[in-house]
């Protein structure tokens, strides 16, 4: 079938507006995500949001629902955004030595370049005001995240534990915790260091 010159002026508006509605919703969990790293995820209130993104009340119902959706799909957002940056896959044919420096280096990055995220998602794990599927999403995360350590760290001949995987998970956290406590004086790398020499000394330890 020919389409009309009436049919594409059709289409366009609807593009247009379709195009115009993803930059609004991804400007919004922007500025969400923001605002649960300044005041706390139970603090947030859609005033701020809306106050913040330019986008009325009633819009921000429209494209989400709710405040709580809203919230939970930020909270979602921020956690695929770390996870994503920490185990690329073109390093994956890497040494194991090789493997573990990288992940490390990653995650250096990860926390230099975003100082926030690991704060908000530890913030939301203890507050009092967060719905149980937000710590059940964080929860979930943090093993997926252990169990894709340990199988990108490990080998057929030499299998990484997942409890070392989940220890190293532990140690990412404690380290940018004293970083963040120290007020980021030093590189991340200075409190992540001790931790990767660690997890090298037992891949050259006895097998």
């Amino acid at each position: 079938m020919t389409q009309t010159a009436s049919d594409e002026t059709g289409a366009r508006p609807s593009t247009v507006k379709n195009k115009r509605g993803l930059e609004t919703r991804q400007r919004v969990l922007v500025v969400t995500k923001a605002l649960i790293g300044e005041h706390g995820y139970g603090e947030v209130t859609l005033d701020q949001i809306s106050s913040a993104a330019g986008v009325a009340k009633s819009s921000l119902l429209w494209h989400f629902g709710s405040k709580e959706a809203l919230l939970a799909e930020a909270v979602t957002s921020l956690f695929q955004e770390v996870e994503a940056q920490l185990l690329p896959e073109a390093a994956v044919g890497l040494p194991v030595a090789a493997r573990t420096r990288h992940l490390f280096e990653r995650v250096a990055e990860a926390f230099t370049r975003n100082p926030e995220a690991k704060g908000i998602i530890l913030s939301l794990l203890f507050s009092g005001g967060v719905p149980e599927q937000v710590r059940a999403r964080i929860q979930a995360g943090w093993h997926e995240h252990a169990v894709s350590i340990a199988s990108f760290l490990g080998t057929p001949e030499r299998p990484f534990p997942p409890d070392l995987a989940r220890t190293m998970v532990a140690m990412f956290h404690g380290a940018y915790c004293q970083w963040y406590a120290d007020g980021r004086t030093q590189p991340i790398m200075t409190y992540l260091a001790p931790a990767r020499q660690l997890i090298l000394d037992w891949l050259d330890g006895p097998r």
